[in-house]
């Protein structure tokens, strides 16, 4: 879910106006354009490959390879409901039965040749492998849709990872995300490797390393210092006079906000902000238990195209928490609030907050998402983003909240 506040170091560049309207952001165009970026430059050439669209073609939201049982590897985050459940069993065990070919809804796609490869070619000469297999991860429509690929073995090993732009501004996120893992993190963060960087389709291609992991939808243990650790250096410095409340403020131009409810609130917060010197540092900018998780000692994570700052120090820590209250728990806005400030009040004091701040930090991360979710509306519909900004713009006691003394 990520501002752009300004061509920086730590934040994508701008997503031109131009950029509004892309094939991927519509489940009615979504599918052929994957398709098309699957197969060689020129549209065709080489024998064809299926691949299986889940849950269906006019909602394309994973492409399995049905070819031998590397499909059976494929990463299916859990669904929700028993249709849901039994579709992805009946898809599995087709596919380890060998019989992928036969499932409903499947496409076939152009592979290319050696001289003019399809990408499943084009990452195996990447990879310095004979040959792989691919399965292509979706989500929902939202500005930030792009394919997510996982690079298989024939027995459905997962080899590595590679996510790839398909306009000027996932092209943005991916060029932040490799700039990002460029950086040195200290223990318990590990990151995934970086194996390579290419292109495709004059679009950026990342190439990124496999981790062991268990996914999980439960919480996610976070400690100051694996915060600290996420937020390198620190300095300390008025929070209105501070990058960060500039680049808020910055960012607000030429954003959609027909109400005015994007400036109000930031109105609201730099009068209750006042002259008050907070810590400032990075942030991973999207961390979660679907981001994150712990292997032993090591805090392991991934997806790091939102990771920018400076903001204010433990940001990090109230987005898991309100991301897991939201989109996870089904709380309503202020009750998720609420509860994120329960949760990360020590957190914050452990580093630096006054222990009456825990509220004031929790609404200036409200800031900074709305902000944020600000900037990408300018792309169209958010997804389930619509949600909370419609919650963020209507709530009465949020407002209250941000404007009491």
């Amino acid at each position: 879910m990520s501002a752009s506040p300004g061509p920086t170091d730590d934040h994508p560049a701008p997503t031109p106006a131009g950029d509004a309207t892309g094939p991927l952001r519509s489940d009615a165009t979504a599918l052929s354009a994957v398709i098309d970026l699957l197969g060689p430059e020129h549209g065709s050439g080489g024998a064809t490959r299926r691949y299986a669209v889940l849950p269906s073609r006019r909602h394309p939201r994973y492409l399995l390879p049905t070819t031998g049982r590397a499909g059976v590897g494929a990463h299916l985050r859990p669904g929700t409901g028993r249709r849901a459940s039994a579709l992805r069993w009946a898809v599995r065990r087709a596919l380890w039965l060998g019989a992928g070919r036969v499932l409903p809804g499947g496409v076939d796609v152009f592979d290319g040749t050696s001289a003019q490869p399809g990408l499943r070619r084009h990452l195996a000469d990447v990879l310095g492998r004979e040959r792989v297999e691919v399965a292509i991860a979706l989500g929902g429509p939202r500005p930030n849709r792009k394919p997510v690929i996982q690079v298989l073995s024939e027995g459905g090993a997962t080899l590595a990872w590679a996510k790839l732009g398909v306009d000027s501004h996932t092209d943005a996120l991916i060029a932040h995300e490799i700039g990002a893992l460029t950086k040195r993190l200290p223990p318990p963060v590990v990151a995934p490797e970086v194996l390579a960087t290419s292109t495709w389709r004059e679009h950026p291609l990342l190439i990124l390393g496999h981790m062991e992991m268990t996914e999980t939808a439960g919480d996610l243990r976070l400690t100051p210092e694996v915060i600290a650790a996420l937020a390198g250096p620190v300095t300390r410095e008025p929070a209105t006079g501070s990058a960060w409340w500039e680049r808020l403020r910055d960012a607000t131009d030429g954003a959609p906000d027909p109400d005015g409810a994007v400036a109000a609130r930031l109105d609201a917060l730099g009068a209750r902000l006042g002259d008050r010197s907070w810590p400032f540092a990075r942030w991973h900018g999207d961390l979660a238990p679907w981001n994150a998780t712990w292997d032993g000692d090591r805090f392991q994570v991934w997806d790091w195209e939102r990771s920018g700052g400076p903001v204010p120090l433990g940001l990090d820590a109230v987005h898991n928490a309100m991301q897991v209250a939201l989109f996870r728990d089904g709380l309503a806005l202020d009750n998720a609030a609420t509860r994120a400030e329960a949760q990360t009040s020590d957190i914050l004091s452990a580093l630096g907050y006054a222990r009456d701040e825990a509220a004031l930090v929790v609404d200036s991360y409200l800031a900074t998402l709305r902000v944020r979710y600000a900037a990408d509306a300018r792309l169209g519909s958010l997804g389930v983003g619509d949600r909370v900004v419609a919650a963020l713009d209507a709530s009465a006691s949020t407002a209250r909240r941000s404007a009491a003394p």
